[in-house]
């Protein structure tokens, strides 16, 4: 099973969605939370140039937020990522 990161903060309802989304596909996620942690927060930015979650990895890859990982999933293209 590919390794699964993702920056996240309680309150967001993308979050929630993108994990649900990846359990449904039977990820196992590695979750860093953003609130309240500013050195979380940083490195997340550091690594993709955003500041707004959820931001997913896939295997060191940088997939982005629901949006992108949705479309993946719509393109047939999620699930060989996580295989």
């Amino acid at each position: 099973m590919a390794k699964v990161v993702m920056y996240y903060s309680q309150e967001c309802p993308f979050c929630r969605n993108a994990e649900k989304l990846l359990n449904a596909k039977g990820a196992s996620i590695e979750k860093r939370n953003i609130d309240n942690n500013d050195a979380v927060l940083q490195e997340m930015v550091k690594l993709t140039g955003r500041d707004s979650v959820p931001q997913v990895f896939i295997n060191d890859r940088h997939i982005g937020g629901f949006d992108d990982l949705s479309e993946l999933d719509m393109d047939d293209e999620l699930e060989p990522l996580l295989k």
